[in-house]
Formats: structure tokens, C-alpha cells, sequence
């Protein structure tokens, strides 16, 4: 194979042994053509897939800040609302 950069004879390599370019390239004639309604379903995956960690994020900090206010709320109880700070 002769690479198209530097006209070197390179064999049966992938890589030219005189200046490094990749000499395979892949064949896109066994790709299916993917219609618009394809593509922006895919891309509804993948924003869907970002809004679902963000909303687990959110998730957890909802339930840290409800278990917090119960520990609390238990702990002033338990003192009879006598907490002391510091």
C-alpha cells in the first residue's frame, strides 16, 4: 500500500513506516442510513440519560435535607428542646 502523504511503500501495514499516517480507512457502505426521526430519537436518549443523573442529584439532596430536619427534630425532643451548640 502506498501511503498518500509521503509516497512511501508501506506493504500490507495500516500505519506508514516513514511517517506514521493510518493508512486504513474504514468502509461506510454496510452503515444504514438513519432517518431524522432515528437520529433525534437517539439524541432524546442521550439528554434523557443527563436529565435523569441530574435529577437523581437532586434527589439526594432532598432526602439529606428532609433527614436532616427529622434528626433534629428527634434530637430536640429527646433533650427537651435544650440543644446546645458548640
Amino acid at each position: 500500500m502506498i501511503c498518500p502523504r509521503c509516497k512511501t511503500e508501506n506493504g500490507n501495514r495500516t500505519v506508514c513506516s516513514k511517517c506514521s499516517y493510518f493508512l486504513y480507512r474504514p468502509v461506510n457502505q454496510n452503515v444504514q442510513k438513519r432517518t431524522n426521526m432515528q437520529r433525534a430519537l437517539d439524541d432524546s436518549k442521550i439528554v434523557g440519560k443527563g436529565a435523569w443523573k441530574i435529577l437523581r442529584v437532586v434527589w439526594i439532596v432532598i432526602v439529606l435535607v428532609v433527614m436532616s430536619f427529622w434528626i433534629i427534630f428527634l434530637l430536640m425532643w429527646l433533650t427537651g428542646g435544650n440543644i446546645i451548640l458548640g
